[in-house]
């Protein structure tokens, strides 16, 4: 009865029933399993990282205390202070307090101890009569004691001679016999002797534990203690770690971790002894803490399950068998259209939103089919108008013909400047305009450069001077196509355009590489221009530069590395008023293409 009442329910109910059973058994399911492995998970992954976090603080104690027991054993090394201890060895009666001169060269010394560490108190060596030596001034430090009983004291000097840690305490000599302190201390044994000459006192400020403390959780309670269960830190009676809580720790020193309760709360307490000091620290966790995220886990799980259930009724409602089926056929048209066939039309019937968007994707269609037409034959005319216009460019041989005329004009007039001028112009436009390679000899560069200085001196005259020194037996070798004529270029224009000068132009293997020096004698740049050039050239991004008519030195070096690779290039070199040097390192490879192999000559 009741399996033929629900398959008697209308579609649309049993649809958003359906969905809202997966949902929830899913849900229920997954939120389980997931909630007791993030809980463990959590806890585990929380004591790890206390236990570690605790071992980290405890190393950096160690550091800094090993730096303090070094700094107590300052005063073997230092003779004045001997001396000046040896000087108060026996109590005498009155209070006669050292002499100024003594207090001013102990002080020095110790200023020079505490130098940069605010987190020193204060440094303080007694002698043995009683006389405080103190980095602190009169206000805050007695000069004297006369009560050498104390039991840190007694303490000290039942170390005979080692270093020991002392914990929070209320010296005698302090002015306010109230306040605690932490210290490193060790008895001053004369070297000589083994005599007993003072003792020598570091007072540490609760600051040094907040620094080494600062990246722990700030929800966490952290006790310091001495290896005598002694407390350090903190330097207040009223949070002081309880004898109860200790007592659980040594119980559980196996692996240094327990649980706890401590007023009605629930703590995870970890803890971590030094095997250098003795120093152990106790890190208290509330539970709730650790567990908090497993909370808000928890309410996310039940907040996506009602989400769940709701998503699922309007589901149920909105995917009805003619919404299927509608969708059904407009997915079926838009794969047809997108193998590429626009002739695909949807036939929807309904007038609701379903239908709209079949009217619209057909709408979409047309229109596509319609740009693509325009497109296409767009294209085709502006590939037509490109033809036209490549046919109607100027044919570079006509150029060259017009430029020889002249130049048999010029000859037959008797204007041999013109005719040197114009056959050199027509020497540069065959060289830039040929595009059939990349590379050229070098012998075919230099004749480039020559066609083009004498350009440039029949514009500037005699001012511009050309020299070059070209090893013979590297014409032959192949370089990229106009390397060295911007270089040349940038000289005359930047270098000797004003005052004139001489452009030099070296080459000559060196180490298995080509090297091309191009220098002029001009007025150079100042070292911070020779550095901004010089960063221009090695950045990873090339940096156009407008001086050199858009091919810049930065250019002319990438482009080498691109061919050849990052040992090759331009280099730099420059003076105010001594000229500028560019050196160019190529590879030696010959017109085929090889590397050239052969001794080294320069």
């Amino acid at each position: 009865m009741a399996k033929r009442k629900l398959l008697s329910l209308p579609y649309r109910s049993k649809l958003i029933l359906v969905f809202s059973l997966l949902i929830l058994l899913t849900a229920t399911i997954l939120g389980s399993i997931t909630y007791y492995q993030f809980a463990k998970s959590s806890q585990l992954r929380t004591k790890e990282y206390q236990l570690q976090l605790a071992d980290q603080m405890n190393r950096n104690l160690n550091r800094y205390i090993k730096e303090m027991q070094i700094i107590s054993l300052s005063p073997l090394y230092d003779q004045d202070v001997l001396n000046t201890l040896k000087n108060h060895q026996v109590m005498k009666e009155g209070a006669s307090l050292p002499p100024a001169s003594e207090r001013v060269k102990i002080w020095r010394y110790i200023s020079s101890l505490i130098h940069m560490r605010d987190e020193i108190k204060g440094i303080h060596i007694l002698a043995n009569d009683g006389t405080v030596f103190s980095n602190l001034d009169s206000n805050t430090v007695l000069l004297k004691v006369f009560d050498n009983k104390s039991e840190w004291i007694k303490e000290i000097r039942q170390a005979d001679g080692g270093w020991i840690i002392l914990p929070l305490h209320q010296p005698n000599y302090y002015i306010n016999r109230k306040e605690n302190v932490f210290s490193v201390a060790r008895l001053i044994r004369d070297p000589a002797t083994q005599k007993s000459l003072g003792i020598i006192k570091i007072d540490l400020k609760q600051e040094l534990f907040k620094e080494i403390l600062s990246n722990t959780q700030a929800n966490s309670f952290i006790y310091i203690v001495d290896k005598h269960n002694r407390s350090i830190y903190p330097n207040n009676t009223r949070t002081m770690i309880s004898d109860s809580l200790l007592l659980q720790i040594d119980k559980g020193k196996r692996d240094n971790y327990t649980k706890t309760i401590m007023d009605g709360q629930s703590y995870m307490m970890v803890a971590n002894t030094s095997s250098y000091s003795g120093i152990k620290i106790i890190m208290l966790t509330p539970r709730s803490e650790i567990f908090s995220e497993v909370n808000h886990l928890q309410k996310v799980l039940v907040l996506v399950v009602l989400l769940g259930m709701i998503v699922s009724s309007l589901l149920g409602v909105i995917l009805s068998k003619p919404l299927v089926g509608s969708i059904h056929k407009l997915r079926t048209s838009m794969r047809e259209v997108e193998k590429g066939n626009l002739s695909q039309r949807v036939q929807i019937e309904s007038g609701d939103e379903i239908g709209e968007l079949g009217k619209g994707f057909n709408h979409m269609v047309n229109e596509i089919d319609r740009l693509v037409t325009e497109v296409y034959k767009t294209n085709l005319r502006e590939k037509e108008a490109e033809i036209r216009a490549l046919q109607s460019q100027l044919n570079p041989h006509f150029l060259y013909n017009t430029l020889e005329s002249i130049n048999m004009l010029a000859i037959t007039q008797g204007s041999l400047d013109v005719s040197d001028m114009v056959s050199s112009l027509g020497k540069l436009m065959r060289y830039t305009i040929d595009h059939s390679s990349k590379l050229v000899t070098l012998g075919e560069e230099i004749s480039f450069i020559h066609s083009y200085v004498m350009i440039q001196k029949v514009r500037i005259g005699e001012k511009l001077q050309y020299r070059e020194e070209i090893d013979p037996s590297i014409l032959d070798i192949s370089i990229p196509k106009l390397i060295l004529q911007p270089l040349v270029e940038n000289a005359i224009i930047h270098g000797i355009s004003a005052q004139g000068g001489t452009i030099f132009i070296r080459g000559y293997r060196k180490e298995e590489k080509l090297t091309l020096i191009v220098s002029d004698n001009g007025q150079g740049v100042s070292s911070k221009k020779l550095k901004e050039l010089y960063e221009s050239i090695h950045s990873p991004v090339p940096i156009a530069s407008k001086k050199y008519h858009g091919i810049a030195l930065p250019n002319i070096h990438e482009r080498i590395q691109l061919l050849y690779g990052k040992q090759y290039g331009i280099e730099i070199q420059s003076e105010v008023n001594n000229g500028f040097t560019i050196q160019v390192v190529l590879p030696l490879i010959n017109e085929g293409g090889k590397k050239v192999e052969g001794s080294t000559s320069h």
